[in-house]
């Protein structure tokens, strides 16, 4: 019984290390400005493990990468509290998302004429 214990609070600080460890690389990529689309977040960082981080459902979570501009101020916070960075850099980096996003839709738009041939 004792043994048990011992290697489930082992295993529990392994998952913790790893955790912190992920985290920190998240900062170290947003601080170096290294980052530019959530792929590269979720390559180290599942978007499930960071949506439960969040403390928002995967299925919101989800539709908010689609749409950048869903996030919440309170998200953005918790977001750069949680990889301990400053807010303006998740708030950049949300806004930049948002401008991909406005620009994919206006290039795909029938009034661009990419639609006429």
């Amino acid at each position: 019984m004792v043994k048990k214990k011992a290697n489930d609070i082992e295993k529990r600080k392994a998952r913790e290390i790893k955790r912190k460890n992920r985290l920190n690389s998240l900062r170290n990529e947003f601080e170096g400005n290294k980052i530019k689309a959530f792929d590269q977040v979720f390559a180290i960082v599942s978007e499930t493990n960071l949506a439960a981080e969040l403390n928002i459902s995967a299925y919101n979570f989800r539709k908010k990468i689609y749409d950048p501009g869903e996030f919440t101020i309170s998200e953005i916070l918790r977001f750069s509290s949680l990889i301990g960075v400053d807010y303006n850099i998740i708030a950049t980096f949300i806004m930049e998302r948002i401008i991909e996003r406005n620009a994919k839709r206006e290039s795909a738009s029938p009034a661009s004429g990419q639609f006429l041939r």
